[in-house]
């Protein structure tokens, strides 16, 4: 090997610099890729109905739940309309009935609740 064709000292550290830049970099974008996008938070005021449906949804699962002695609401799973709970002062869950929690909540002309899409604990509404 002849000095001509030997990197230079400041080459090397240059390219390991990159090297070192670009493998950071890749990671981050890997990280990024594979990163599940986030889940739809549940709210403690419950199931909106989408702007598109037009119907009144169950917004006040929470003021619900607390009006029966409970601490809130929460969607367990919020890829599930059978998740929402009333969370007890001593931390159990409880079931919640969403016809009564419509009719609390719009009175009896609006005493009954339906869902658009069984796997998406926010898509409830009341008619």
């Amino acid at each position: 090997m002849n000095a001509s064709s030997a990197p230079r000292p400041r080459t090397r550290k240059v390219t390991a610099a990159l090297a070192a830049t670009a493998l950071a970099a890749g990671l981050g974008l890997a990280a990024l890729a594979t990163t599940a996008p986030p889940a739809q938070a549940t709210s403690a005021a419950g199931p909106a109905a989408g702007p598109a449906t037009g119907q009144p949804g169950l917004d006040r699962l929470h003021a619900y739940c607390q009006s029966l002695g409970h601490l809130n609401s929460v969607a367990q799973n919020p890829k599930s309309v059978w998740s929402w709970r009333c969370v007890g002062v001593d931390g159990t869950m409880h079931g919640i009935n969403m016809h009564d929690a419509c009719r609390w909540q719009h009175g009896a002309g609006l005493s009954h609740a339906a869902f658009h899409d069984e796997r998406n604990a926010f898509s409830w509404y009341c008619y």
